[in-house]
């Protein structure tokens, strides 16, 4: 039976073992778990022995084992691996638009919020001090989200430095199990929601879910770059000119391929839909007209804006088909040839998904067989929608444009009031205040043509809009109530949760300190100011830079702009710098690779003189052998002459004489005088003198 002592023995150890992961991973982030227990246990567990021992290994070249990335090699990854990655980014995505903006509410827990949540973060950054991360927190509106990936970037050497000086801690903090990455699902599921201070921890741990995920995203996408850059595989976007890796790119098909980031091609799209487009052309500046492959749009494009850009395409071309009967069902984008409306009004939709059948008169659901005014005043008898529905409608044409030529509408968002219609064909050229078409000589800067008091070349469309939706909704709820004198006029009333009337509040205050009213300089006898908002600018915002001046006025831009617009300048001169620098160095590479074949060419030539001079002493001495043995030989010859020349002469002589006599030879001593011989007739070749063959022994 276990014991008290043995179970705080055991609770003991696994404290020990947690710590002493929590401190070498914190130093070593990608080691192997399962190897770290095995290099820790003979160490016992002592957090900075087990780091000395691995700090060794790596000193003696050797390396620690590291557990699997989550991002394999490029190029060579399985598609479960990419479609993980899709749905990684996919978690960021919509986390960044949950919880990146600060002035969102943090979801409530009680009096102690931010310590909280300082100690839910504490778990991940177990070395850093608490003051940093009550300092960060306290920067970023005690909301987790932001602080969680500001804290990262302190880590990482990447973010803001903090105003004081600080060190790592010796002994880490320790995370709850409930808010460890194995458990934290687990945590969320059994959260009482009815409670609402384990509601609030639920929505925390769901923001401290997407941190970690937005971390890991991170990561892989460095880890991504570092290795693409390992092997030269980094590519310039050419619309931001940022450096990305080749598999976070698209490219368009052109002839000569132009490639753009991920972000960059996402947010075109964004465009062309708002455009009511759906071509997606080359955003190149050297003006290719080429399109985007399907296969690099699914690289980029989200399901939901893919299928905004088909029901565009199909709308377009529906268009374009100029079919007479084209019937469209107003509760989806289904469209079928349909017999006039005299001979029937009713629309059935035969999409899956919809299956409405609707009226073609008055487009909404069908009512027979009562007739359209039948059905909108029943509608408005139940629901009291109609006349808040016209008031609703003038608010919404009051805020919308139509094309003087094409009727095409549209809405501006910033910039200019002299409008240029995007439709193809049209370009028809406006103003945005009196919808009237025009040129720039229509408003009211002289230096372009105009006159003072015409329709302003530029002004604060969020307030203009707010004014023109104001007043259409004032006089519409006039004439609507002296119709019906017996209708209430809180039905015409519109509500709007609190969220969505801070959300417009912000927004007109950004629009305000974004747009500063044009105005004069100031004249030298006098202190005048130059124009500024009436109610001046919202908290934060520092006093607007002067950008410059001409003869009608100041320009005043804000400050953020301004220094977006420095951050851009200075990154285009260390691009050029750098491309600068890249240059010379490649010109000095060939330089002294061309130093290199020279000095080779030079020492090939040197060489093969040697061998030559080689070639020629030994031909010179096979001469001079030849030479020697030939005079040799002729010694030879002479000393052989000399040696046969007198016995043959010797003998030819005793022959010659034996011919022409008698002679007597020598006789043994007791041996027979021979008979003499008789002379006979000399042969030809016995003749006097000697053969012709013979050689003369007198010359």
């Amino acid at each position: 039976m276990e014991t008290s002592d043995d179970s705080d023995v055991e609770e003991i150890h696994q404290y020990t073992q947690e710590l002493c992961a929590q401190e070498v991973t914190a130093l070593f982030p990608d080691i192997c778990l399962q190897s770290l227990t095995s290099i820790a246990e003979p160490l016992e567990f002592i957090p900075q022995a087990v780091i000395n021992h691995i700090i060794d290994l790596l000193e003696s070249g050797k390396t620690y084992p590291k557990r699997e990335q989550a991002s394999q090699a490029l190029g060579k990854r399985k598609r479960d691996d990419s479609e993980q990655d899709d749905d990684l980014a996919e978690t960021v995505l919509q986390a960044k638009r949950l919880y990146v903006p600060k002035d969102r509410e943090q979801p409530r827990l009680g009096f102690k919020d931010p310590h909280f949540v300082k100690h839910m973060i504490a778990g991940d950054f177990p070395f850093v001090p608490m003051k940093v991360i009550q300092h960060v927190l306290s920067k970023n509106n005690s909301l987790l989200f932001p602080t969680y990936l500001a804290l990262n970037d302190i880590i990482e050497e990447a973010g803001e430095p903090i105003p004081f000086n600080w060190a790592y801690k010796k002994r880490p903090s320790v995370m709850p199990p409930k808010y460890k990455e194995a458990n934290i699902d687990e945590s969320i599921r059994s959260a009482d929601r009815s409670l609402e201070r384990e509601r609030g921890e639920a929505e925390l741990m769901e923001e401290l879910k997407a941190a970690r995920a937005t971390r890991r995203h991170a990561r892989i996408e460095q880890q991504n770059f570092d290795e693409a850059r390992s092997r030269g595989e980094i590519k310039e976007c050419e619309c931001c000119f940022g450096d990305f890796a080749e598999n976070r790119l698209v490219h368009c098909n052109g002839g000569d391929i132009h490639f753009f980031c991920f972000q960059c091609a996402l947010r075109n799209a964004e465009i062309q839909v708002g455009l009511s487009k759906h071509e997606l052309e080359c955003m190149s500046t050297e003006g290719c007209k080429a399109g985007f492959s399907r296969k690099e749009r699914g690289k980029f494009l989200p399901p939901s804006l893919a299928s905004a850009l088909d029901k565009i395409e199909q709308d377009e071309c529906l268009r374009l088909a100029g079919l007479p009967d084209l019937a469209h069902c107003p509760f989806c984008s289904y469209a079928e040839e349909y017999p006039p409306v005299a001979i029937n009004k009713e629309f059935q939709c035969r999409k899956p998904d919809c299956m409405v059948t609707s009226c073609r008169v008055c487009n909404l659901a069908t009512h027979l067989p009562k007739t359209c005014e039948e059905a909108a005043e029943e509608d408005a008898r139940d629901k009291g929608l109609v006349v808040r529905r016209q008031v609703e409608e003038a608010m919404s044409q009051a805020l919308i444009r139509n094309c003087n030529k094409c009727n095409t509408p549209f809405i501006k968002e910033d910039g200019c009031n002299k409008m240029t219609c995007s439709k193809p064909g049209c370009r028809n050229v406006q103003c945005y205040v009196c919808s009237k078409s025009c040129g720039y000589n229509h408003f009211d800067r002289p230096e372009r043509g105009g006159k003072a008091g015409n329709c302003p070349l530029f002004d604060n469309v969020v307030e203009r809009h707010v004014r023109e939706v104001e007043k259409a909704e004032e006089e519409t709820k006039q004439k609507v109530l002296e119709e019906n004198p017996d209708l209430e006029p809180e039905l015409l009333d519109l509500s709007f949760s609190s969220n969505v009337k801070k959300d417009e509040d912000r927004r007109l205050e950004r629009a305000a300190a974004r747009h500063i009213p044009y105005g004069r300089p100031p004249r030298r006898d006098n202190d005048q100011q130059p124009q500024v908002p009436a109610n001046g600018l919202r908290d934060g915002v520092e006093e607007p830079v002067w950008l410059g001046e001409n003869a009608a006025g100041r320009w005043y831009q804000q400050p953020r702009q301004v220094e977006r617009l420095q951050q851009r300048l200075q990154r285009l001169q260390q691009h050029q710098q750098a491309q600068e620098a890249q240059e010379a160095q490649q010109a000095l590479q060939a330089r002294l690779q061309a130093q290199q074949q020279a000095q080779q060419a030079r020492l090939q030539a040197l060489q093969a003189h040697e061998r030559a001079q080689q070639a020629l002493q030994q031909a010179q001495g096979a001469q001079q052998l030849g030479q020697s043995l030939e005079a040799q030989q002729m010694q030879a010859l002479d000393a052989m002459k000399d040696h046969f020349r007198q016995p043959i002469f010797n003998a030819w002589q005793k022959f010659r004489n034996f011919t022409n006599g008698p002679m007597p030879l020598p006789l043994a001593p007791g041996q027979a005088q021979p008979v003499a011989l008789q002379p006979g007739p000399v042969e030809p070749h016995l003749q006097q003198g000697p053969p012709p063959s013979m050689p003369n022994p007198n010359p």
